[in-house]
C-alpha cells in the first residue's frame, strides 16, 4: 500500500511532458511519410482486418478560447457544406483502396471542432457514404462529440436513424463567470435539454466532458460542476486538465493568465472532483476518466482491453484507426499518418484523387515495445516489465536504466517498483505522464513544449 502523499511532493514533478495519446508523439511526425507511403500501408493491411474510423469536422460557430483542437469559427454554412463534400470524396477514395480487403468497422467517431454543426442532410449523406464504402459491424460503437448549443430534435433524430449510440457532450463548466472567461456561454438548462433530447431518441450512452483549471474557476465551482453533472446521470465523465499552451494555440492568449489557478489549486480541484465522483459510483479510469460499473469503459478497463489514442481512452478493439478530414491522424501497424491542416491544400489533393497526408512517422519494433509500456502505464497506472520482456523476447535487464531514472519518484512514494513491476500511486494519476516520459526514447525536456502535469 502507498502511504499518504502531499501535493507539494506531486508538484515537485510538475513538468512539461506529453499526454501520450500516441507513441511516438505528434511532434516527432515528419515529411518522410506522405500519401504514397500511406497508400502502401493501407494496401498492406490484412484481409478482413478490424478497423476504426475517425471523421474530423474542423468548424465551430464560435471559437472557445480554451480549445486545443484544430478548428476554426465560421458564420456561414457554405464552407462547411463544401468541406463535407470533399470529406465524402476522401472516404470514397480510401473505401475503394480497401474494398477487396473487406475490412470490418468496429468503431466510428465524429470529432472536431463541432461535428454537430453539420445540418441533418449533410450528416445523413456522410453516414450513407461511410456505409456504402465500409462494412460496419452490427455491434459497432458510433459516437459523436456534441456542442449542446447547436443540437435540435431534427439533428438528434438523424443521429438516431444513422446509428449513433454514444455521445460526448461538451460541458467544460456550468459557472457563467468561467464560461465568459473562455468564450463559451451555455446554461445548465441547455445541457439538460440536450441530454433529455438524446434520451428521448434512446441514445443513452452519454458522456460529459468537464475541464478543471480554467480561468476564474474555484474549488467550490468544480465541486458544483460535479453536483450538476450528477443531475444528468451520465454513464461516463471525462475530467480534463486545462492545458494552457498559448505558444501553440494563439487564441489562448485571449485568456488572462492572472485568472488561471496555480498548480496546487488545480491538483486540489482534481482531487475534490475525483472524490465526489467515486462517492457517486463512478470508478477512476486512467488519467482523467470516470465510468459507471455498467459502462463499456469500466468493462474494458477490468478486462485489460482499454486503448489510448487521439480521442483519449477508448474501448475500441481495432488495432487500426483511419482518419478522414483536415488534420486527421491515422494509426496503422506500420505507423502514423496525418492529413494536412490547410483546408485548401486538403481540398486540392482530394479533387486530384490524392490522399492529403503531409507527415507521419514509421514505427519499428522498439517503438511498438515502448508504446505498449506507455499505453499500460497510461491506461492502468502500472506495467510489468518482466512480461514485456518475455513477450518481445528481450533480455530481463532491458529497462534497468529507466528503472534507475524512477528512483526519485520511488523515494517520494509516487511509484512502487518490485520484480520489475512498476505501480503508480493512484492518488497521483498525473504522474503517469512523467513515468511514461522515462520510457520515451525521443523525449527531450528542453527541446519540446508540452502542458504541465498539474
Amino acid at each position: 500500500m502507498f502511504g499518504q502523499i502531499e501535493n507539494t511532493t506531486i508538484l515537485k514533478y510538475d513538468q512539461q511532458v506529453p499526454r501520450y495519446t500516441s507513441y511516438p508523439t505528434a511532434p516527432h511526425f515528419n515529411s518522410s511519410v506522405n500519401d504514397e507511403v500511406y497508400v502502401g500501408w493501407l494496401k498492406a493491411l490484412p484481409n478482413q482486418e478490424t478497423i476504426s474510423l475517425y471523421i474530423h469536422t474542423p468548424f465551430c460557430n464560435q471559437l472557445c478560447w480554451y480549445c486545443g483542437c484544430y478548428t476554426k469559427a465560421t458564420n456561414r454554412y457554405a464552407p462547411v457544406e463544401d468541406y463535407a463534400h470533399i470529406l465524402a470524396r476522401e472516404i470514397r477514395i480510401i473505401g475503394n483502396l480497401l474494398r477487396q480487403k473487406k475490412c470490418q468497422v468496429s468503431h466510428i467517431h465524429f470529432g472536431g471542432g463541432s461535428p454537430t454543426i453539420l445540418l441533418p442532410d449533410t450528416f445523413e449523406n456522410l453516414i450513407k457514404t461511410i456505409r456504402s464504402e465500409f462494412e460496419i459491424k452490427k455491434d459497432a460503437e458510433i459516437a459523436i462529440e456534441v456542442d449542446p448549443r447547436n443540437v435540435n430534435e431534427e439533428k438528434v433524430a438523424t443521429y438516431a436513424k444513422a446509428g449513433i449510440n454514444r455521445v460526448s457532450i461538451g460541458v467544460q463548466d456550468f459557472n457563467l463567470e468561467v464560461q465568459k472567461a473562455i468564450n463559451r456561454e451555455q446554461s445548465f438548462d441547455v445541457v439538460y435539454d440536450c441530454v433529455k433530447l438524446f434520451r428521448k431518441f434512446h441514445i443513452n450512452n452519454i458522456n460529459l466532458d468537464l475541464i478543471y483549471g480554467l480561468p476564474k474557476q474555484t474549488l467550490e465551482m468544480v465541486k458544483k460542476n460535479i453536483d450538476f453533472s450528477m443531475l444528468l446521470k451520465p454513464s461516463r465523465i471525462a475530467l480534463f486538465a486545462y492545458a494552457h499552451v498559448q505558444w501553440k494555440k494563439k487564441h489562448m492568449r485571449l485568456i488572462d493568465e492572472n485568472d488561471l489557478p496555480g498548480g496546487e489549486n488545480k491538483l486540489a480541484m482534481y482531487q475534490a472532483a475525483a472524490k465526489k465522483l467515486n462517492e457517486e459510483g463512478y470508478f477512476s479510469i486512467g488519467l482523467d476518466h470516470f465510468a459507471k460499473s455498467d459502462d463499456s469503459m469500466f468493462e474494458a478497463f477490468h478486462e485489460e482491453k482499454l486503448k489510448r489514442n487521439f480521442q483519449g481512452y477508448s474501448t475500441d478493439n481495432a488495432n487500426c484507426i483511419i482518419g478522414f478530414g483536415a488534420s486527421a491522424i491515422s494509426y496503422l501497424p506500420s505507423g502514423y499518418a496525418q492529413n494536412t491542416l490547410d483546408f485548401e491544400e486538403y481540398k486540392k489533393n482530394i479533387l486530384s484523387e490524392k490522399l492529403p497526408v503531409i507527415k507521419g512517422v514509421e514505427i519499428n519494433k522498439e517503438d511498438k515495445i515502448r508504446k505498449k509500456i506507455i499505453d499500460e502505464l497510461m491506461c492502468y497506472m502500472e506495467v510489468d516489465l518482466k512480461k514485456i520482456c518475455e513477450e518481445f523476447s528481450l533480455p530481463k535487464n532491458s529497462f534497468n536504466q529507466e528503472i534507475e531514472l524512477l528512483e526519485n519518484l520511488k523515494s517520494d512514494g509516487l511509484v512502487r517498483i518490485k520484480n520489475n513491476k512498476i505501480k503508480i500511486n493512484l492518488a497521483a494519476p498525473q504522474i503517469s505522464r512523467v513515468v511514461s516520459s522515462v520510457f520515451d526514447k525521443f523525449f527531450q525536456p528542453e527541446a519540446q513544449r508540452h502542458s504541465k502535469i498539474a
